[in-house]
């Protein structure tokens, strides 16, 4: 695992520059409107209860759960990338 992130943050900084902007993207992707869902499916499951859970209101809490650790996950190797990149020039 040492080795992937080796490689990863301090490979050649054209790649490393390719993948920061790749996990820039993903983190956007992953986290647009998060706070809104998460917000709406709050309001969901007050106003109905336990039959908001039956029909799919936990497991939609779950998804967004997953997908906030994914988004932040993807914004860990944004920056991991970016550290990389700054420790190069001699700025980090």
């Amino acid at each position: 695992m040492k080795f992937l992130f080796n490689a990863l943050f301090n490979g050649p900084a054209w790649r490393t520059f390719l993948l920061m902007g790749m996990f820039a993207g993903l983190f956007a992707i992953t986290s647009y409107d998060l706070l809104t869902l998460f917000s709406a499916n709050f309001n969901f499951i007050s106003t109905y209860g336990v039959m908001a859970l039956m029909e799919g209101g936990l497991r939609q809490f779950v998804e967004l759960v997953i997908s906030g650790y994914l988004s932040l996950a993807f914004y860990i190797l944004f920056k991991g990338c970016l550290y990389g990149l700054l420790a190069r020039v001699g700025l980090h």
